[in-house]
Order: C-alpha cells, then structure tokens, then sequence
C-alpha cells in the first residue's frame, strides 16, 4: 500500500466531511415561536390560600403577534385567574402576566397542578406554562411559625389592582422591564434584591404586611390584600350633624380672610366660599378684621362633602339681625367620599349625623389605594 503524505490542513477537512456524511453534525434548535417562562413556578401553601404566580410569555417571531391567555386546566373547585386576557408582543418581546390561584380551604395534601395556554391569534403558535401548588395542611408546629418577635426573611412582590408593582425583592420581577411598574417603583439604590428581613410585631412594617406574616411557616406562600387603613394610610375622623345652622353674619382677621378666600378684603367685594361653595360679601374691611356676609340661595344644592347638601331654610332676621342659614345633608347610604381633596369614607350614618373617616396622607399614592402583596417566609428565626 502507498503511503500518502497528506497535509494537516487537508486532513482536517476531509475529517469534518466524512462526520458531516455520517450525520453527526448538529444545528441549534430554533427558539419556541412562544414560551412561559415562570419568576417561580412552584408554591407550598395551606388550604384557604390566595397565591399569584409571574411569569412572561415571550414572543421569537420577528414580527408584531397577538397572543391570547387562558387557564387551560386547573383542579377542581378551584379558582383561578389571569391579570389580562390577551397581550400584544413586539417582535422578539416579552410582557409579564399575573396568575391568581385561590386553594380551597378543604384541600387536602397533594400536589396541583394549573396551566396556562398562550396561542398566538395570528398564527398557528401557542406554548402552555405548567404552575404547582404544593398544598400541606401545616408548615410545623407553634414554635415553628412566625410569631411576635421573630425576626422573618420574606420574598416578596408588592402590586397594585391593575397588577402594576410598586415593590419587590425579587430580582427577576424588579429588573426585568416585561414587568409592568408603577410610578412609585423605586429600584434598590445599589441594584441589590434580596430577602426582606424584619421582626414580627416591632412596627417595622405597615400593619396589614406585619400581620399576615404571623402564623407562617418557611417556605410558605400567600398573597394578602392590605386596606389603605392597614397600609400607608394616616386616618382622622369628623362627625358631621346631617342639619347644620350657621350666621349669615360673621366677623374674620384680615389675615384669616387672605388665607381662606386668597384675595386681599376690600369692602363689597364678593368671594366664593372654597368649601361650601357659597357666595360671600365683604361688608366691611379694617386693619384687623374683616365683616362679611353670607349670600346663599335658598334650595340651593351645595357639594362640601361629596354628597349632596341643600339649603333648606335663609332668615336674614333672625338671632337679632344676625340671620341664620340652615343646611340639610343627604349622604345616601353611605359609602366612600372626597373632602378637602381627602379620600374619606363614611363609617357611621344615623338619622342625625354622619361619623367620617379621613385618610391625611394623600401625598403617598400607596396611602390612597389597596395594596396586594404575594410573600414568601425565607427563613424564621
């Protein structure tokens, strides 16, 4: 036989041809034209839990799709929802999606299993997320739980109704833009997530966050919704009587009349009352006080407190010439209100009065609205 001496170079290109004729060469598979990807694609929770699941659905198609979102399966009597219906993705784009599961509270111990179909309403594509609920009917004994004075590491995402985050500790949810946000999300100023830790009970957190961590266990979930009350919300309260008299004449300081009407007092001027919404004139304007008089119109609808308020009765000769307006509320049945720009709430209503419940800190937009956060108990100590 011949001996051949073949270059290297040649040699290593014949030996890539004979694997490529023998069928070893591979090629990467092209991406799934959809796909779910879950933040955290298995919960363990208690029966009678509320828990939410993120996750992003991503598009690979390089052009604009529409993809629409079911529960395409879920155990029985259980409830479940999706925080949207259906999702416009750009080419190559991801959005974030909530999944609310509701466990009933006579599950018992298994492993559940809910999917999530996304289908592609231009195209043949779809791609389902499987999501797990491990139910346990406790996470220990009391000793074990999260009590008063522990001090807790939680995960967790803080959202708003339309499912907008304004807090979390997860860095998949805070530093992935699929994600929606709210205007008061505020990224770790060294860019660093981590579990919040805390100690149960000593205020450290807003009341109804603090109080639903008592009771659980490490490695438990729950999503909890928290009242403006139980939130960043900073209540007075005001009894208003539903028929009010006042004097139609009535003397102010100079100083009181500029802050309350925003003009300077100059005699037979007329003003608008910035809360009942009445006309008032300047009678008379000296160097420290000022004289005024109410000029209402009888049956006249006013609007102070949100409901609607009558003027029933004007009587310019009464109380000795100091006249006397009466004003009658009608608050309806009740129910929630704006005052002074205050969110209030109306917590009692008799015959005679109505008792209001004022949220004071309406510069925090979280003050004002209920707050829903899905938490994790990372460790108890």
């Amino acid at each position: 036989m011949t001996k051949h001496n073949w270059p290297k170079a040649a040699l290593a290109v014949l030996a890539v041809a004979m694997v490529a004729l023998m069928g070893c060469t591979s090629t990467p598979a092209p991406a799934p034209a959809l796909s779910i990807k879950a933040v955290d694609g298995s919960l363990k929770a208690v029966p009678g839990t509320n828990l939410t699941f993120l996750f992003k659905v991503k598009s690979a198609q390089k052009v604009l799709d529409m993809v629409s979102l079911t529960v395409s399966a879920q155990p029985a009597l259980w409830s479940t929802a999706l925080s949207c219906s259906t999702i416009e993705l750009a080419p190559g784009a991801s959005k974030g999606v909530m999944l609310k599961v509701s466990v009933p509270r006579d599950e018992t111990s298994a492993e559940r299993t809910v999917k999530v179909r996304a289908s592609s309403t231009l195209r043949s594509f779809s791609a389902t997320g499987t999501f797990k609920v491990l139910v346990r009917p406790d996470f220990g004994g009391p000793l074990d739980l999260a009590r008063t004075g522990s001090l807790v590491k939680v995960d967790y995402t803080g959202y708003l109704a339309g499912s907008e985050i304004f807090d979390t500790s997860v860095k998949a949810v805070g530093s992935d833009q699929a994600f929606a946000k709210s205007p008061s999300f505020r990224a770790p100023t060294d860019g660093a997530y981590q579990p919040l830790a805390f100690t149960v009970g000593a205020g450290q957190m807003i009341k109804g966050f603090d109080a639903a961590v008592v009771g659980m266990g490490k490695g438990q979930s729950r999503t909890i919704r928290v009242m403006p009350a139980d939130g960043y919300g900073k209540f007075g309260t005001q009894r208003v009587n539903l028929t009010e008299t006042f004097p139609m004449h009535f003397t102010l300081p100079r100083l009181n009349f500029t802050f309350t009407y925003g003009e300077d007092a100059v005699a037979n001027k007329v003003v608008v009352e910035p809360f009942w919404g009445w006309k008032v004139q300047v009678l008379s304007a000296g160097a420290d006080t000022v004289s005024l008089m109410i000029l209402p119109e009888v049956n006249s609808t006013l609007f102070p407190y949100g409901w609607e308020t009558k003027v029933v009765e004007v009587n310019g000769s009464a109380d000795g010439g100091v006249g006397r307006l009466t004003v009658r509320h009608y608050p309806g049945t009740g129910g929630n209100v704006t005052v002074r720009a205050m969110a209030a709430e109306i917590i009692e209503l008799t015959a005679a009065h109505a008792d209001l419940s004022y949220n004071l800190n309406t510069g925090n937009v979280l003050a004002t609205q209920d707050l829903y956060f899905t938490i994790r108990v990372v460790s108890i100590s």
